[in-house]
């Protein structure tokens, strides 16, 4: 494993591991993009299993998170700040470190909805995009009484994050420190279903219809924070992708054992699905 410095136009700093296999290397570099509060290291057994199938993966940190020095609330950004700044950052330095691999975007949950974003205003920078436990938080896209408590959880985070300066995750036990802009722009998806990120003038709504792209959309059944019907409404707008859509059941051996959260460590059955469709790229 390497581990690269990171340094973005904005002079955000963090690291990210570079992880490569040993052999049979694959053409494809999957760039893990992690879930709201989660560090890039919880991704490491991922990385191990991906690489021993051939493929190169770069862990990277969400800004704010991990190794990040961007933090709450001190720090103010956005979805915007993380879209425009840190993946192109992350990009140029697979770029360079991996020249002739081709850059597949791996977003869980919230690292799947900038993953979107980014590759919408700059779709000739990315083979592919895969989604794994990633959601919509509208509300609407939620069964009923599911619906009522997304649309409390997005809206009370954003009134929490007004009124204390910024988001207090790491005390309530979800989502980790963040900017109030941050949980604005969640918020403001969780209630009106599109992605708006403060300070943009970029129409990424447009632009997500508009992606050609290879795209591998996985849902785990169970999943309470991004089940089939809110990543089913995630992937609708992808009008013109060529998606692959996998509703997973996971086995009876790991079946108890896998969440939102903890598939990472669990990972195998899903590596499966996503390295037949990497192979198809």
């Amino acid at each position: 494993m390497q581990t690269l410095s990171i340094l973005t136009n904005d002079g955000a700093r963090s690291e990210a591991a570079l992880c490569e296999p040993d052999q049979n290397a694959s053409d494809i570099l999957f760039l893990c993009l992690p879930a709201m509060g989660v560090k890039a290291a919880y991704y490491r057994p991922l990385a191990d299993a991906l690489t021993g199938q051939g493929y190169s993966v770069m862990l990277c940190e969400l800004r704010g998170q991990g190794t990040s020095q961007s933090k709450a609330p001190a720090a103010k950004f956005g979805y915007r700040e993380m879209v425009e700044q840190d993946i192109p950052a992350y990009i140029k330095a697979a770029k360079e470190n991996c020249p002739d691999k081709d850059i597949v975007l791996l977003g869980h949950s919230l690292g799947g909805h900038l993953s979107l974003l980014y590759t919408a205003a700059h779709p000739e920078e990315v083979k592919g995009i895969a989604l794994i436990a990633s959601g919509s938080v509208y509300f609407r896209a939620y069964p009923f009484p599911q619906n009522l408590k997304i649309w409390f959880a997005t809206q009370s985070a954003m009134l929490i994050s007004a009124l204390s300066g910024y988001f207090p995750g790491h005390k309530i036990g979800f989502g980790g420190r963040q900017p109030k802009t941050v949980m604005s722009d969640w918020a403001r998806q969780g209630r009106t279903g599109r992605f708006v990120p403060s300070g943009s003038d970029f129409d990424y709504e447009a632009a997500m219809t508009k992606l050609t792209h290879p795209v591998f959309a996985l849902s785990i059944e169970g999943d309470d924070f991004a089940p089939h019907s809110a990543t089913d409404h995630l992937t609708g707008k992808l009008k013109s992708a060529v998606l692959t859509r996998i509703e997973y059941h996971p086995s009876d051996a790991v079946k108890s054992k896998i969440n939102h959260f903890r598939w990472v460590k669990q990972s195998g059955e899903i590596i499966t699905y996503l390295t037949q469709w990497g192979e198809r790229l």
